[in-house]
């Protein structure tokens, strides 16, 4: 008798990107002749839709492959987050190196602001500059608390030494073509330039998971050269499979 195949659930797919995932599709942006802005990855079936910046004359709305067909991981995830799930149940990714300014709306855009920077952390070339002290945590230099000019707005640079930095404004006056609304219930709207996607669950780090997180980081070893000092690369996974509950 044939054992079935046991269901792959958002856990699992989040945790196979941050482990080679989100380095692979880097290779399909690298070989794309299009800026890709953003992909999704369908839970069920592990189809991979690259989607980009503008739909091509003629073209297909998004390039789209088997999870096995992708690239071989080489290099970083580069500026690659896991934004969340989609109301078709895949998957979200956005490339913050495509889209330089971004925004986030929301009661508490903080809470959201934290997952992005903790998966942008796993990759070390990244460093982050921020004047939010609900973003701030630890005390390391690649994430730094500090003055930013502008007018006041709560801001987010994620620099990895490919110029120019992506900025991520909370909460902005205005917005530009591409921002993120996030509903008090966890669901969401995102939007770059013409692209829109329905999200079911934006992936956030509440409050009490980041006063955690940053008693674990205050106690772990200081090796900067290590996962360890952010979370482990689980901590993404458990973190939306916390909040998808």
């Amino acid at each position: 008798m044939t054992e079935p195949v046991p269901e792959v659930t958002v856990t699992d797919t989040v945790r196979w990107l941050h482990d080679e995932g989100l380095v692979r599709l880097v290779g399909v942006a690298e070989q794309a002749a299009e800026t890709i802005v953003a992909y999704t990855i369908d839970v069920a079936t592990g189809t991979v839709s690259a989607y980009p910046l503008t739909k091509p004359n003629g073209g297909a709305d998004a390039m789209s492959f088997a999870a096995d067909d992708l690239p071989h991981p080489v290099g970083t995830a580069k500026r690659l987050v896991i934004v969340g799930v989609t109301s078709s149940a895949s998957l979200l990714v956005v490339d913050l190196a495509a889209t330089l300014a971004i925004s986030i709306n929301a009661d508490h855009p903080a809470r959201t602001a934290r997952s992005w920077v903790m998966q942008l952390m796993l990759n070390p070339e990244i460093t982050i500059t921020t004047n939010s002290p609900d973003v701030a945590i630890g005390t390391s230099p690649r994430l730094r608390q500090s003055f930013i000019p502008g007018g006041g707005a709560m801001l987010v640079n994620v620099d990895d030494t490919r110029p120019p930095v992506t900025a991520i404004t909370l909460n902005p006056s205005t917005d530009g073509p591409d921002y993120l609304d996030v509903a008090a219930d966890g669901t969401g709207e995102l939007y770059l330039g013409a692209r829109f996607w329905s999200l079911s669950q934006v992936m956030r780090i509440e409050d009490d998971a980041w006063t955690a997180l940053g008693a674990r980081l205050a106690a772990a070893p200081d090796d900067p050269g290590t996962d360890s000092e952010y979370s482990t690369r689980s901590q993404p996974a458990q973190q939306l499979s916390e909040s998808t509950r």
